[in-house]
């Protein structure tokens, strides 16, 4: 019986993986603002980065009736010159709004980053900054907390797809 259900178990985790190995990505560039990024070709996109001092573009399933879930890439101007990422990053943490679950060292395009999850107002939100040339390239991944894990490994291959370019 317990082999049964470790099978069955392994089966759901196959599936989930094939699922999401199986979703087509195309790639976003943003050549103004150095950015490069591959999401869900079934996603739409909302770009505000013609507005010329940061960019700000919305990556978001077709199928969310919500409206709340989405991917949002921001890159603008650090508030103070030469800000170190430890700098930014308390900053960023002193002005969370909720609880944060999760605050972890990482990567985003090759360069040391930060990482916090955190519960405001029932959704769920997963964001990553890193610093560089005196900007901030931030990404956000929120939904509602009982959808979170839906689109999380679509949200985390986003993320991980992203790089600087220029």
């Amino acid at each position: 019986m317990i082999i049964l259900l470790s099978l069955s178990s392994a089966k759901s985790i196959e599936t989930t993986i094939a699922q999401t190995g199986q979703v087509d990505f195309t790639t976003y560039e943003n050549a103004a603002f150095g950015i490069r990024v591959q999401y869900p070709s079934d996603w739409g996109r909302l770009d505000l980065s013609f507005l010329g001092t940061s960019a700000d573009i919305d990556f978001y399933p077709l199928d969310d009736t919500s409206g709340t879930k989405d991917v949002r890439i921001q890159v603008k101007a650090l508030p103070i010159q030469n800000m170190s990422l430890e700098q930014y990053t308390i900053t960023q943490i002193d002005s969370i709004e909720g609880q944060i679950l999760e605050s972890n060292v990482t990567t985003l395009g090759n360069l040391p980053a930060h990482e916090i999850v955190f519960t405001n107002i029932g959704l769920k939100t997963m964001q990553v900054w890193t610093l560089k040339d005196d900007k901030v390239y931030t990404i956000t991944y929120v939904a509602e907390e009982d959808e979170y894990e839906n689109d999380l490994q679509i949200a985390q291959r986003i993320i991980e797809s992203f790089g600087i370019i220029g």
